[in-house]
């Protein structure tokens, strides 16, 4: 399946009415959406590998979810249960950053329209972000030279196969 993946800013005011609006878009453009907030994201790299571990569950019929956003969620959150990986990365009143994928045949820059949203990568970026949200300690994370603490988020992705 293909997918896109950005950064993006924009104020969520209502959760609930973004999600639903965004169910309606991806219905009419024959996909998926995921939309998190991208203070938990470790680096454009964690995004990216969440949502190939969620496509590959898809492919081999493995999903714990029940749509692949959901489980590209589950991934990025390192959470086994989608309540727990949206509690800790899904979009809440007040989200200004937006870590999006756009599954299908539509693009971001169609749904940045519809929303508007500006996009913006660097909001992927990994500094000054919570490492803690995603199971990272503090103890792991300072183990590692700085340039390298993002490739936790990597191996909290990867783990979470373990945890099936």
């Amino acid at each position: 399946m293909k997918y896109e993946v950005a950064g993006a800013r924009g104020t969520v005011d209502d959760p609930e009415g973004v999600l639903k609006k965004v169910n309606v878009w991806s219905k009419a453009n024959g996909g998926d959406v995921l939309l998190a907030d991208a203070r938990v994201v470790l680096g454009r790299d964690h995004l990216e590998t969440a949502v190939r571990h969620a496509l590959r569950a898809q492919s081999s019929g493995t999903m714990a979810a029940r749509s692949v956003s959901a489980e590209a969620l589950r991934y990025l959150s390192a959470q086994r249960q989608v309540a727990d990986a949206i509690r800790i990365a899904g979009i809440h009143r007040g989200t200004k950053e937006l870590a999006i994928a756009v599954f299908g045949r539509s693009g971001i820059h169609e749904l940045l329209v519809v929303f508007g949203w500006s996009r913006d990568d660097h909001v992927l970026d990994s500094e000054g972000k919570s490492f803690e949200a995603i199971g990272i300690t503090e103890a792991e994370w300072a183990s590692l030279p700085p340039n390298q603490r993002a490739d936790l988020a990597l191996e909290k992705v990867a783990l979470l196969d373990t945890e099936k």
